[in-house]
C-alpha cells in the first residue's frame, strides 16, 4: 500500500517537473524570439541603372600601414623570353625574263655549295640561273629563286625538273632541281618588313607571353586563387628585332617578358567593390543591385617594392536617387508579412521595397517596433 502511494507521488512530482520545463522551454522561447525578431526594410524610389567605376588598392597582408578597406592579395612575377617570326611583306613586279622559286635536292653523300648563276637547264632546253648562292647539306634540300638566263615568252614553263650542266654527270640523279608552281614573267619579289609585321609579331609574342605567364602563376597557387589574364600585367623588352624598312623574307622580334599576376581571393575583391561603391555614391543614392556578371577590372598601377597594386573596377549598377524621408507609423506594420508590407507600402509609390526578416523562422513584423527598421 505505501509502494503503491509512493510511487504515485513520483509520478505526480515527474509530471509537475516536465510540466514546468516545457513552461520554461516555451519561456526562453518567446523571449527569444521577441529579443531577436527584427525586419529590415529598405525602400527605393527613382531606381536608375547606370556604369559606375571604382579604384581599390590591393595590399599584401604583412603591409605596415595597411589601409582598412585595402583588398588584401598579393603579386607573384615571372619572367620569360620569346622569339616570333611572321612573314614580311611581299611585293612582285613585271619582267621581261621569267622566273620562279625552285627547290635544290642533295641526295648525295656530301654537302654541295653552288654559286650564284649556277645553270639549271629544263627537259626541253630551257636555260636559268639561280639568284644567290646556296650550300645544299648531303640528304637536304634548298629553296632558291631561279632566273631564265634570256628574255622572252618562250622561257615561260609549267612545273617542272631541272639537272644542272656544271655538275659532274654522275651526280645529275642525285643533285637536282624541280619547280612545282612554274616560272612566270614576274622579278624576284621583294620582301619589306612593314609596320604591319612587326605589330603582328608583337602580338604574337603577347598572345604567347600570356598564356604561358598564366600556366606558370597558376601552378603556384590554390585553384580557388587561380587568376586570368584581367590580373596579369605584361612589360616588354626588346632584345632584338627587325626595323620597319628592312628587307628580309621574316619579320623576327625576340622579347623579354616580365609578367605580374594580383593574386586575391575573388569574394573578398566583389565585398570591397561593393562597399567601395557605395561610399562613392553622390549623395541620397543607395546602392541596390550590384552586376557581378559584368564587372570588369584593369590593373592601373604596381609597387613591387611594396608589394601592392591599384585597380579600376568597372561594372553596371542600379541605384535609389532618392532623397525622400518616409512617413511611416509603423504601429500599422505590426504583425504584417510580406506581402502585406508590400500591399501597405504600394501607397508611397515605390520603385522597390527590400524586405528581409530575420531570425530565418521569423515571418511577420515583429510586436517592438525598434525591431522595425526602415531606411
Amino acid at each position: 500500500m505505501n509502494q503503491t502511494i509512493k510511487r504515485k507521488s513520483s509520478n505526480v512530482y515527474s509530471r509537475l517537473v516536465g510540466f514546468f520545463l516545457f513552461l520554461t522551454i516555451i519561456t526562453i522561447f518567446v523571449v527569444t524570439h521577441f529579443a531577436l525578431a527584427k525586419v529590415h526594410i529598405k525602400i527605393y524610389s527613382d531606381v536608375e541603372d547606370k556604369e559606375a567605376s571604382v579604384l581599390i588598392e590591393m595590399q599584401s597582408a604583412n603591409a605596415p600601414d595597411l589601409a582598412p578597406d585595402a583588398l588584401i592579395g598579393k603579386i607573384i612575377s615571372t619572367e620569360l623570353e620569346i622569339t616570333a617570326t611572321v612573314a614580311s611583306s611581299k611585293e612582285t613586279v613585271n619582267s621581261s625574263k621569267a622566273g620562279g622559286y625552285v627547290t635544290i635536292y642533295n641526295n648525295y653523300s656530301q654537302k654541295q655549295a653552288l654559286i650564284k648563276t649556277t645553270r639549271l637547264l629544263t627537259p626541253d632546253n630551257k636555260l636559268f640561273r639561280i639568284s644567290e648562292g646556296v650550300t645544299i647539306p648531303a640528304g637536304s634540300e634548298v629553296r632558291v629563286w631561279a632566273e631564265a638566263d634570256g628574255e622572252g615568252e618562250e622561257f615561260i614553263t609549267e612545273a617542272t625538273t631541272f639537272i644542272i650542266p656544271g655538275l659532274w654527270e654522275g651526280l645529275h640523279d642525285k643533285i637536282y632541281a624541280d619547280t612545282t608552281e612554274g616560272m612566270t614573267l614576274q622579278s624576284i619579289p621583294g620582301f619589306t618588313v612593314t609596320q604591319e609585321n612587326l605589330n603582328a609579331a608583337r602580338e604574337q609574342i603577347e598572345r604567347e607571353a600570356t598564356t604561358q605567364s598564366l600556366a606558370i602563376i597558376n601552378e603556384l597557387v590554390a585553384e580557388k586563387l587561380a587568376i586570368d589574364q584581367t590580373r596579369l600585367r605584361l612589360k616588354f623588352e626588346d632584345i632584338s628585332s627587325n626595323q620597319a624598312g628592312d628587307i628580309s623574307e621574316e619579320t623576327s622580334i625576340t622579347q623579354k617578358i616580365t609578367a605580374h599576376g594580383l593574386v586575391f581571393d575573388q569574394e573578398d575583391f566583389i565585398k570591397k567593390a561593393k562597399e567601395k561603391l557605395s561610399k562613392e555614391l553622390d549623395n541620397g543614392q543607395a546602392l541596390i543591385n550590384f552586376d557581378e556578371d559584368k564587372i570588369t577590372y584593369s590593373v592601373l598601377e604596381i609597387n613591387l617594392e611594396k608589394d601592392e597594386a591599384i585597380l579600376e573596377i568597372k561594372t553596371s549598377v542600379t541605384v535609389s536617387s532618392s532623397e525622400n524621408t518616409w512617413d511611416i507609423d509603423k504601429e500599422n506594420l505590426i504583425g504584417l508579412d510580406e506581402q502585406g508590407l508590400r500591399e501597405y507600402f504600394k501607397q508611397f509609390n515605390p520603385e522597390e521595397v527590400d524586405i528581409k526578416f530575420s531570425p530565418f523562422w521569423v515571418k511577420s513584423t515583429p510586436l517592438l517596433k525598434d525591431h522595425i527598421i526602415i531606411e
